[in-house]
């Protein structure tokens, strides 16, 4: 009997501590029953949202600094990049100008080119015409002193007046019969010191010769055809320079005669090649100067 209120009282505790379990399993239930789960939610998410609208405004501000201090850097940068466009379209421009005119610096040289080549074919056809004259002539020395004759007659009006082009002054008559003179001598020593025959045709097909180069000193390239006809005349007829500078009053007109003029009476007579020399000098210099300024 004993041994039965034992159990009894053992089946009663643990029936109490179920009952106590499950009471306050009630009152915890009853208890959050009364939350809503949608206001939790909206409530977390505002403050997630408040606190990204927090750290992105905080993240706009810093961008905006930064683009106010690269603004102006910005509108410094496109300034410089509209002036280097507008400089690299003058430079185009420029390019194209100067292309043009290469061009045409190119066609006016192969021009050139031509007429020297031109000119050497007469050249080489009036000496071999010559040297064909030279082996069939036996003429006499009679002979050739008349046509020697013919020739002094005609270096008169080789020399003209030094006002012809200068504009002021009167000639000296006694001087230039005194170069005239002097040249006479030169010619007749210069065709008498030939062998006979040669010296002879030479003098025949000098007299002929009536189109002796001429420069004016107002082309470009004027003073190269110059230089060059002076010295192919010289290497045919092989002339002595004196025989060739006596006509240089006749060969420069224009500006090119004033020049002329000027130096010779500064420094007197003077060899072909002291004259190319100063030629070059004064026109090659300056025909550079023309390309510069025409080309910029």
């Amino acid at each position: 009997m004993l041994r039965t209120i034992r159990t009894s009282k053992n089946d009663n505790s643990f029936g109490n501590k179920i009952n106590e379990q499950y009471a306050i399993i009630k009152e915890l239930t009853d208890k959050y029953s009364k939350f809503n789960i949608d206001d939790i939610i909206e409530t977390r998410l505002k403050q997630a949202i408040s606190t990204i609208k927090e750290d992105n405004k905080k993240a706009l501000d810093d961008i905006l600094k930064s683009f106010t201090e690269v603004k102006p850097h910005i509108i410094a940068f496109k300034k410089c990049f509209d002036t280097s466009k507008e400089e690299i379209s003058k430079l185009t421009i420029k390019l194209n100008e100067v292309i043009s005119y290469n061009t045409k610096q190119t066609e006016l040289f192969n021009e050139l080119t031509y007429k020297e080549d031109d000119h050497k074919k007469n050249v080489i056809t009036s000496i071999k015409g010559l040297q064909h004259e030279l082996r069939n002539s036996q003429r006499c020395n009679n002979s050739k002193m008349n046509d020697i004759e013919q020739l002094l007659n005609i270096l008169p009006r080789m020399s003209t007046p030094l006002n012809q082009n200068a504009g002021t002054g009167i000639p000296n008559p006694q001087v230039i019969d005194i170069e005239n003179s002097q040249l006479k001598n030169e010619f007749s020593t210069y065709f008498h010191n030939l062998e006979p025959s040669i010296g002879q045709e030479l003098l025949k097909e000098l007299a002929k010769l009536k189109k002796w180069p001429h420069f004016s000193g107002e082309g470009e390239y004027d003073h190269i055809e110059f230089i060059r006809g002076i010295d192919m005349i010289k290497e045919d007829f092989d002339l002595a320079d004196r025989l060739v500078t006596a006509r240089f009053k006749t060969f420069f007109t224009k500006s090119a005669h004033r020049w002329y003029i000027k130096l010779r009476e500064a420094h007197g007579h003077q060899s072909w090649t002291w004259w190319k020399t100063q030629i070059i000098n004064k026109w090659a210099n300056d025909a550079s100067r023309f390309k510069v300024e025409t080309a910029f």
